[in-house]
């Protein structure tokens, strides 16, 4: 048996979890892999092992530098009054990897916060030129395609409290002037679709298109991303309208 620094013994791998999640869930930033076992007390090849559990089940997701946070899966275990309903990410999740099979592209799910387009879950393509994994990261809104989306549903008060502050330019590409990034606004909730091209990183392209819920309230955004030389609107013009349709038709289906 193996020994928490307070000297209470854990024991089992149903105990182990729930401590990698308390230790997880305690932490006020991603920790990785060798902090939980300092943290718990835990070898690291068994923190190593639950972990990849854990993030299967959803209840912790990696970020792109593999370090772990709290998953949208912890909601579950959180008292209700009626019955426990999937997480808009568990709803989700397969039809990330049918993009992904579909169109041969990174997919990716991303919410609206208060802090930036959170990345609730990417799955990565199966060819050998791949992107970063995003998952459990947050990225201002200007600088990639579903924030783009997202942007087009906000008041204009809070456009000009975001345009406000100075925007950030990871590459040469970014747009960052709030005249144009209004302007393209409008075509994006006008057209249903973003296109973020060399935004974030040099070479990468992404596409996204909203979730909608049985109220036309967009709750989220899904994306294909992937190198420019393969995606990109000039020589994938119709991929914008076809994964907008995958994508409200099986939003229509799992999404309330």
């Amino acid at each position: 048996m193996l020994s928490e620094a307070g000297g209470s013994t854990v024991s089992g791998p149903v105990q182990r979890s729930f401590l990698l999640l308390q230790a997880a869930a305690a932490s006020d930033e991603p920790v990785g892999i060798r902090e939980l076992g300092r943290r718990t007390g835990l070898p690291r090849s068994t923190v190593s092992r639950l972990v990849a559990t854990l993030c299967d089940l959803g209840m912790l997701v990696r970020n792109g530098d593999g370090d772990v946070v709290v998953g949208a899966g912890v909601d579950s275990l959180q008292p209700h009054r009626g019955p426990v309903h999937a997480s808009l990410e568990d709803r989700l999740r397969p039809l990330l990897f049918d993009l992904v099979e579909r169109f041969g592209e990174s997919a990716a799910l991303t919410i609206d916060t208060p802090s930036g387009a959170h990345y609730l879950a990417q799955v990565p393509s199966p060819g050998a030129v791949q992107v970063p994994d995003s998952t459990g990261e947050r990225f201002p809104f200007h600088i990639v395609a579903p924030g783009l989306v997202l942007m087009a549903t906000w008041s204009h008060d809070r456009l000009d409290t975001y345009f406000s502050h100075t925007l950030q330019a990871p590459t040469e590409f970014t747009v960052t002037d709030p005249r144009v990034l209004r302007g393209a606004l409008v075509d994006i909730a006008d057209q249903g679709h973003a296109w973020a091209e060399q935004a974030l990183d040099l070479e990468v392209n992404g596409l996204a298109v909203p979730v909608v819920d049985s109220s036309d309230t967009v709750v989220a955004a899904i994306s294909l991303y992937g190198p420019g030389y393969r995606l990109n609107p000039v020589d994938r013009s119709d991929l914008a309208a076809e994964l907008a349709a995958v994508v409200d038709e099986r939003a229509a289906i799992v999404v309330p």
